[in-house]
């Protein structure tokens, strides 16, 4: 069976990450170290149907983040951030890796592009997949490296074709010890027509999935292609969809199509201190 994990900076997923501006906000600390530093923070949820292979199963899952830039150089294309996160997520059907929180804190080494960026981050990583039974409650260090890329992104009129992929490869659940995943995201869209804030966008995605543990909801792919309606209004991001979603599991042989409903929203903000990038 599939599972949805949350990961570090999974709103990238969303294409979200590179869509909304963080916002200024006016504070007391003038003149102070704090105005060298970025104290800037995003959250993310998503809820739906994801899984054809998981039928029925109505999964929830939101990511909040916090973090202080505490150098930068190359105007602000190469970053370092501690950061402080949690991760959530939960079913209907209590699948032991749906039903889990993830709190973290670590430091990430972000390097900036024109149309995305790459980090690589370690963290110490406590996760506590409640529904299953007590040895799935530990702590660990994770390690990662991710990267997301956006292009002709949504939330500008003048774009008709956004799209954006994400990969992560890293160590980064404490339950799997030592097992190294490695997944992929790739979706393309078409802007069939604006209104407002608003879009309509006919999509295709696809998702990738592999482990070093051979775990069988680790390892899967899922094509698909819908309709979505994405609604951008300054650091708020949200889009409403449906389409369909083709799943198979390399390890079990399991396959499954079915229908794909979802709900995504993002936020993006800055505290105080220099603009970040």
């Amino acid at each position: 069976m599939i599972t949805t994990r949350v990961i570090p900076i999974f709103l990238l997923m969303l294409g979200t990450a590179g869509i909304v501006a963080a916002q200024e906000v006016p504070h007391a600390e003038k003149n102070t170290i704090f105005d060298a530093m970025s104290f800037s923070g995003q959250m993310w949820s998503s809820e739906g149907t994801f899984s054809p292979v998981e039928k029925n199963n109505a999964l929830s899952q939101s990511y909040f983040e916090q973090t202080a830039s505490i150098y930068s150089t190359w105007h602000n294309s190469l970053t370092v951030t501690p950061y402080a996160a949690v991760g959530i997520v939960f079913d209907t059907k209590g699948y032991s890796w749906n039903n889990k929180v993830q709190p973290s804190t670590g430091v990430k080494v972000n390097k900036f592009f024109r149309h995305g960026i790459v980090s690589v981050g370690t963290a110490y990583m406590y996760e506590d997949r409640w529904s299953a039974p007590k040895e799935f409650r530990t702590g660990g260090k994770t390690n990662y490296i991710l990267d997301w890329f956006g292009w002709q992104l949504g939330s500008d009129s003048r774009n008709r074709f956004p799209g954006s992929t994400w990969s992560i490869i890293g160590q980064y659940s404490p339950v799997e010890r030592g097992n190294l995943i490695e997944q992929g995201y790739v979706t393309q869209g078409f802007v069939l027509h604006r209104f407002n804030h608003a879009a309509i966008v006919p999509y295709g995605e696809i998702t990738l999935s592999h482990d070093s543990m051979k775990f069988d909801w680790e390892n899967k792919s899922i094509f698909g292609g819908g309709v979505k309606i994405a609604v951008s209004k300054g650091a708020l991001y949200t889009e409403f969809g449906a389409g369909i979603a083709q799943e198979s599991h390399f390890i079990s042989g399991l396959s499954a199509t079915g229908l794909k409903i979802f709900v995504n929203t993002s936020y993006a903000w800055h505290l105080f201190g220099r603009q970040a990038r």
